[in-house]
C-alpha cells in the first residue's frame, strides 16, 4: 500500500516540477536575450556616440601637405619645418622674437625662447645688442644685470624707457579713441606704452606748436601729460614741464595709455562727453538714385524699401529721452524736418515723412549739407555732447564752395563729431573718412542697404569708443578696431555646413556666397557649364536684395542631415551602410550616397555612408523647391574657386595691415584657418573674418570674430603679436594665431567671382 501511494503521489509532482523547470529555463532564456540585448543596444548606443563625436570634424579640409609651401610664412618651407623642431603653421615657434627661418643665422634653436637662460628671451637680447647664447656677452657683467635705455620715436614725439635687456620689447600704439579725438582739449592722439616686465624709469616727450598754443589763448602752463583711463573715460594729469625745445616731458612709472593735453579745456569737453545730454544731428541722403527706377530711370536703387529710415529710427529708440535729435534730408537741397527734439514719437514722425517726401533731382552736396547741419548747433550746445550722422549713397556734384577745412574748422568750432555712412560703391571713400576722422569720429562703408539695419548698434558702440565685453562677465574687455557690420544671425545661413555628393565640406563656397551677398554683388547667374556648376536665380522667388538669413531651403530641414539616424550600426564588411529603405527613399527626391573615411575598433569599417543632397539632380527642384536647386548649386558654383585669386598668410605687420585696409571697407574676409594634428596630418576649415579687436589690457592680443558656418556659436581666433627682428631699424611684429586651443595658421582670400 505504502509503496502505491508513493507512486501515485510522484505521479502527480511531475507536471509541476517539469512546468517549473520550464519557466525558470523561460526566465533564463529571456534574461539571457534581455542582457545580449541590452549588451547590444549599449554597443550601438557606444558605437554612434563615437561617430557623433567623429562626425563633426570630417568638416575640416584634410590638406595633403605640400612639401614646398611655406603655411607660416616664416622662410622655412614646410618640408624643411616637418623635419626640424620648428611648427608648422607658426612663424615663430619658441616666441622668442625671431622668425624661424632666422634661427640659424643667430646660433640660437627655434624650440627654446631663451637659450642662454638668463630671462631675456633670444630675439630682444639681439635686439639690446647681447647674445643670446652668452651669459657675459661682454665678458665682465652678466646680461641679466645690465642696464639700458632705449629711445621710442613716435609722430608726436619721444619715449625714454630704462631697465634691463627687456625693455627692448616694450611696444607703444597710437590709438583711436572717440573720447579722446573729439576732446578739443586733447592736443595729440593718446598712445598706449606697454612693457611685460618691470622696467626702472620712463619718461615722454609730447610736441608742441607755440603759434597754435597762441592762437588758442593758451600758455605752455595750460599743457600737461594726461594718463586716460578708457574705463572710466578719465583725464589724469600727472605733470609735464616745457623742455625749452618745445616739448613737454613727464616721468611715466606704468603701462597706459597717455597724451599731451591743455589742462582746463580737456576737463571742460570730458564733462561734455560724459554728461547725460547728447545732440545728434542726422542729416540723410534723399536724392533719386535712392529711389526705384520707376522714380528715377538711371538710379541706383540704393534704398528703395527705406531702410535708411529703419536705421534712424532704431539708432533714436536705442536712446533715452536725455538725447535730443535734430533730422535734415539733402540732395543739394536741404531741408530739416525735425529741429533738435527729446520727444520719441515726433522724431520717429519726422523719420517716416521721408517716405513720402518724394525724391530730389538737382543734385547731391555732401559739403553743402554739413556745413548747414553744423550751423544748427548753438552756443547752448558747446558744453555738451555733439554729433552728426551722415548717410549718403553718391559723389558730391557741387560743393557749394565748401572744403574740407571749412567742414573741419566749424566742427571742431562747433564742439561736433562727424559719423559718416557711405552706402554703396559710388561714395567719395576719401573725403568721408577724413571728415570722420579729423572730428574724432568715424567712416562706415556699407555695401548694401540691408545692413543699415543692424548698424545702429555698431555706432553706438563706437560713440563708445568701441569698448565691448568680449566674454559677457559684465566687464568691459577689449577694443574693437574693425567691424564690417557683419551679423550672423541676420546676414548668416539659416542652415549650417553639409556634404554633397561630390564636396565632404562646402565651407568655402557658403562663406564666399555669403560676403557676396553681404556686398550685394551676388550676380543672377553664374559658375562653370563645364564644370556642371551653373547656377541661376531666375524662376526662383529668392532675392538677394534680402538678407542671406531670409533663404531657408526645404531640404536643409531634412532628417538626413543627421546621419546617426540612418546608420545601420549593425553593419558588416568594412562599410558603415545607410538603411537601406533610407538611401531608396532619399535617392527618390534628389539625393545620393557619399562615402566618407571612418574607423571604428574591432569593426573592421574603413568608410561610411552619407546621405547627401546631389546638386545635379533636378529632382531637387522637383521635390523640394526651385529656390533649393538654385541656392544648393549656388553654393557649389562658388566653392568651385577655392583657393583661387590673391591671398596672403597673416604673419606680420605688413599683412595685418592688409586684413586692416580690407576690413576698412566694410568687407569681411575669407580666411583659411590651418592647424596640424597628432598624426602630422594637416586639417584646414573656411571661416569669415568679420571683426577685428585688440585686448583692453594687453595690446599683443588681438581677437579675430568669425562666422563659421560649421558652428552655431560666435567664434573667436586670438592673434597674438611679438616684436619681429628685421635688421633695420623700423619696428615690425610677428603674429601667431591660435583658435580652439590650437595653433593655426591664417591665410586670407581676396577671391572674386568672375
Amino acid at each position: 500500500m505504502a509503496g502505491k501511494r508513493f507512486v501515485k503521489g510522484n505521479s502527480k509532482a511531475k507536471p509541476i516540477i517539469i512546468a517549473a523547470a520550464a519557466v525558470v529555463v523561460i526566465l533564463v532564456i529571456i534574461l539571457a536575450y534581455l542582457a545580449i540585448k541590452a549588451n547590444e543596444d549599449n554597443r550601438i548606443a557606444q558605437l554612434r556616440y563615437n561617430f557623433n563625436r567623429y562626425y563633426p570634424d570630417t568638416f575640416n579640409t584634410i590638406e595633403e601637405l605640400d612639401p614646398k609651401a611655406d603655411y607660416d610664412a616664416d622662410g622655412y618651407s614646410n618640408e624643411s619645418e616637418a623635419g626640424g623642431k620648428t611648427n608648422l603653421v607658426s612663424a615663430d615657434t619658441d616666441g622668442d622674437c625671431i622668425v624661424d627661418f632666422d634661427e640659424e643665422k643667430y646660433g640660437t634653436d627655434p624650440s627654446v625662447k631663451d637659450c642662454d637662460g638668463d630671462g631675456i628671451p633670444d630675439g630682444v637680447e639681439i635686439l639690446a645688442g647681447l647674445s643670446p647664447v652668452n651669459l657675459i656677452t661682454d665678458g665682465e657683467t652678466k646680461d641679466a644685470d645690465r642696464k639700458f635705455t632705449r629711445t621710442i620715436s613716435f609722430s608726436e614725439g619721444l619715449l625714454t624707457v630704462s631697465g634691463d635687456a627687456n625693455i627692448y620689447g616694450a611696444t607703444l600704439d597710437k590709438m583711436s579713441l572717440n573720447a579722446v579725438t573729439s576732446n578739443a582739449g586733447a592736443l595729440t592722439a593718446p598712445y598706449e606704452f606697454y612693457c611685460s616686465t618691470p622696467f626702472e624709469s620712463a619718461s615722454v616727450a609730447f610736441r608742441y606748436d607755440t603759434a597754435f598754443l597762441t592762437a588758442a589763448g593758451l600758455e605752455t602752463g595750460d599743457l600737461k601729460v594726461f594718463k586716460f583711463n578708457p574705463y572710466l573715460k578719465e583725464y589724469n594729469a600727472i605733470g609735464g614741464a616745457p623742455d625749452g625745445m618745445g616739448s613737454i616731458v613727464c616721468d611715466i612709472t606704468e603701462n597706459g595709455v597717455y597724451l599731451l593735453g591743455a589742462s582746463k579745456v580737456i576737463h571742460q569737453a570730458a564733462e561734455a562727453y560724459d554728461s547725460s545730454q547728447m545732440n545728434v544731428c542726422m542729416l540723410i541722403d534723399n536724392s533719386g538714385s535712392m529711389y526705384s527706377k520707376s522714380v528715377q530711370s538711371s538710379s541706383k536703387e540704393s534704398d528703395v524699401h527705406f531702410k535708411r529710415c529703419v536705421f534712424a529710427q532704431n539708432f533714436v529708440t536705442a536712446h533715452d529721452n536725455s538725447v535730443k535729435f535734430s533730422i535734415s534730408v539733402f540732395t543739394y537741397d536741404f531741408k530739416n524736418i525735425c529741429s533738435f527734439e527729446s520727444d520719441k514719437s515726433r522724431i520717429i514722425n519726422a523719420i517716416n515723412s521721408i517716405r513720402t517726401l518724394g525724391a530730389g533731382f538737382d543734385g547731391t552736396s555732401v559739403e553743402r549739407a554739413l556745413m548747414l547741419g553744423l550751423e544748427s548747433f548753438g552756443e547752448e550746445t558747446l558744453a555738451e555732447r555733439n554729433v552728426i550722422i551722415l548717410l549718403t549713397d553718391g559723389i558730391s556734384t557741387d560743393t557749394a564752395g565748401y572744403t574740407l577745412r571749412d567742414i573741419v574748422t566749424l566742427a571742431k568750432a562747433k564742439n561736433v563729431t562727424i559719423m559718416t555712412i557711405g552706402l554703396g560703391n559710388d561714395v567719395d571713400t576719401e573725403l568721408l573718412q577724413k571728415i570722420a576722422v579729423t572730428t574724432g569720429g568715424k567712416y562706415y562703408p556699407i555695401s548694401e542697404a540691408n545692413i543699415l539695419e543692424g548698424l545702429y548698434s555698431t555706432m553706438i558702440a563706437s560713440l563708445e569708443d568701441d569698448i565691448v565685453d568680449d566674454d559677457f562677465d559684465g566687464t568691459p574687455d577689449s577694443y574693437t578696431l574693425y567691424d564690417t557690420g557683419f551679423d550672423a544671425d541676420f546676414n548668416g545661413y539659416s542652415f549650417n555646413n553639409f556634404k554633397s555628393i561630390t564636396n565632404n565640406t562646402l565651407d568655402f563656397g557658403m562663406i564666399m556666397l555669403a560676403r557676396d551677398w553681404f556686398r550685394n554683388v551676388v550676380p543672377n547667374s553664374g559658375g562653370d557649364e563645364k564644370a556642371n556648376t551653373k547656377f541661376t536665380f531666375d524662376g526662383t522667388t529668392i532675392s538677394t536684395a534680402e538678407p542671406l538669413r531670409k533663404v531657408v531651403l526645404q531640404s536643409m530641414q531634412s532628417q538626413w542631415l543627421r546621419p546617426d539616424t540612418y546608420l545601420n550600426f549593425l553593419s558588416g564588411g568594412d562599410k558603415l551602410q545607410a538603411l537601406s529603405n533610407e538611401k531608396l527613399a532619399a535617392r527618390e527626391i534628389g539625393w545620393s550616397v557619399l562615402n566618407i573615411p571612418y574607423s571604428e575598433g574591432g569593426m573592421g569599417w574603413t568608410q561610411a555612408e552619407m546621405i547627401v543632397p546631389d546638386y545635379r539632380s533636378h529632382d531637387l527642384g522637383l521635390k523640394y523647391s526651385e529656390n533649393d536647386f538654385a541656392m544648393i548649386r549656388a553654393i557649389h558654383a562658388y566653392d568651385a574657386l577655392r583657393d583661387t585669386g590673391d591671398s596672403f598668410i597673416l604673419s606680420s605687420e605688413k599683412d595685418l595691415n592688409n586684413v586692416k585696409s580690407v576690413l576698412d571697407t566694410g568687407t569681411p574676409l575669407i580666411t583659411k584657418l590651418l592647424w596640424e594634428n597628432a598624426d602630422g596630418t594637416c586639417s584646414s576649415r573656411y571661416v569669415l573674418m568679420t571683426t577685428l579687436r585688440r585686448d583692453l589690457e594687453n595690446p599683443n592680443i588681438f581677437k579675430i570674430k568669425i562666422y563659421d558656418v560649421n558652428s552655431d556659436s560666435q567664434n573667436t581666433v586670438i592673434l597674438n603679436r611679438t616684436v619681429r627682428i628685421t635688421g633695420s631699424s623700423n619696428t615690425d611684429f610677428t603674429y601667431s594665431a591660435e583658435w580652439n586651443g590650437k595653433k593655426v595658421s591664417l591665410t586670407c582670400y581676396l577671391t572674386e567671382m568672375s
